[in-house]
């Protein structure tokens, strides 16, 4: 009698439901046989284990047949046979099994529904590997190379669907717990496909900086436009959900028209700060060439002045330096002069922060990097991409204050010292779990 050894599946030999015989004469030639060709060895070896596994899961449908015409409802019902199918199981591969059939047709297993030809588990995945950058076209490409299926586009797409639920309950999450003193506000679009054409379609996106100085995205809300009628529906539903206007005490934003005043209404305690980059380009555009390289190095001492006071100074120099040829240039910082000093009432280890839109717009460019490998783009898959993107941001931020140098560096590399932490993985359980 040969020998044999028995491999249990399972933590307990009484749990266990498949059992995997490994015959000893049979495993010295496999051992053989990997000396010889390791390619050919493993996949001899796995094709044992997808037909045991198999065999097994067939066992397991059988059983549940049994179960099921032994209802009283079933007393006429008798099995009809099996019919045989592929299916995919993470882990595993694909495995030919075999699916009990009833005489009235009523049968519908639980086990393995008929409508499902992929492991629930391998559909995450699939999500996660397209929210984390690679495009529907590429992976119907490889799906076979990797996985031993055939996976369509549509079974991409579709697989996002097990996260939209939760990315919706993510984006529009009470912020009771989120005691934000700043708010950078900016918009971005992005191309939608609605009745089979690309439209482009703004998104009004929020970052918070919370009690701890941490970044948070608190909203990215689709819009018919960016105008100010949609920041203030945007401003109302962040209080709806929970943001305390009392502790928000600066607004970081650009020069859209009525916005500053849009925000001071919702948020009255706070002061509004206007960005330098934008406003040095714009006041640039409007200064005599021969005038910008002097307008340029004269309005940067304002930018970094070490104090208001010391600001309004060197404003007053570049005002006098400019005369009636850069008054242009000159008028486009003056008018808005109280917006680009508003950093000077803070901490100075915020001024850096405080003093542009960099850290939103930093979200905004992650968020256009990566739908630019989207081969289209509807509402529901925005709503769970940017979810995902943002959660991944955050595991960043987490060990980053906006205070720090590391708000220059969107590679979300761990402390000093440390390897980078695996964002895809982390950020992926963060959505599943965001919401429980």
């Amino acid at each position: 009698m040969k020998e044999k050894k028995q491999l249990e599946l399972g933590e307990h030999a009484t749990k266990s439901v498949l059992r995997l015989e490994v015959n000893v004469g049979a495993a010295k030639e496999m051992v053989e046989l990997f000396a010889k060709d390791r390619l050919a060895a493993f996949d001899r070896l796995t094709g044992d284990v997808r037909h045991s596994v198999a065999r097994g899961l067939s066992e397991i449908l059988s059983a549940e047949m049994s179960l099921f015409l032994g209802r009283p409802e079933q007393s006429a019902n008798k099995r009809n046979g099996t019919r045989t199918r592929e299916y995919y199981l993470k882990g595993i591969g694909c495995l030919r099994i075999e699916v009990p059939r009833d005489r009235h047709g009523e049968f519908e297993s639980v086990v393995v529904p008929s409508h499902e030809r992929i492991d629930p588990r391998t559909r995450q995945d699939l999500a996660m590997l397209h929210l984390a950058g690679i495009s529907q076209r590429t992976m119907a490409m490889i799906s076979q190379r990797l996985l031993g299926i055939d996976v369509s586009k549509d079974t991409v797409q579709g697989s996002l669907s097990l996260l939209q639920a939760e990315a919706t309950k993510w984006l529009t999450r009470e912020l009771g717990d989120e005691a934000c003193w700043a708010l950078y506000i900016d918009g971005t679009n992005f191309n939608i496909q609605r009745r089979g054409s690309t439209e482009k379609e703004p998104s009004l996106v929020v970052l918070g900086v919370n009690a701890t100085n941490h970044r948070t995205v608190l909203s990215v809300e689709p819009g018919t436009r960016d105008n100010v009628d949609a920041w203030r529906a945007v401003f109302s539903e962040l209080k709806r959900r929970g943001l305390d206007p009392t502790k928000v005490k600066i607004g970081i934003m650009d020069g859209l028209p009525g916005l500053e005043r849009a925000f001071r209404e919702a948020f009255p305690g706070a002061v509004t700060a206007r960005c330098w980059v934008h406003a040095m380009r714009n006041a640039l555009a409007k200064a005599p060439a021969r005038l910008r390289d002097a307008f340029k190095e004269l309005a940067t001492r304002v930018m970094y002045a070490d104090g208001e006071a010391a600001a309004l100074a060197a404003f007053e120099k570049l005002k006098t330096a400019m005369g009636n040829d850069g008054q242009r240039a000159v008028h486009c910082l003056e008018k808005d002069l109280k917006a680009l000093t508003a950093h000077f009432g803070f901490e100075k280890r915020f001024w850096r922060a405080l003093k542009t839109t960099n850290a939103i717009e930093r979200v905004n460019k992650e968020f256009k990097r990566r739908t630019k490998t989207m081969d289209s783009l509807g509402e529901t898959t925005l709503s769970t991409l940017v979810a995902f993107i943002s959660l991944k941001l955050e595991l960043g931020w987490r060990h980053h204050t906006i205070d720090g140098r590391a708000l220059d560096n969107l590679e979300l590399s761990a402390s000093r010292g440390k390897t980078k932490i695996n964002t895809v993985d982390g950020a992926m359980s963060s959505l599943i779990k965001a919401v429980h």
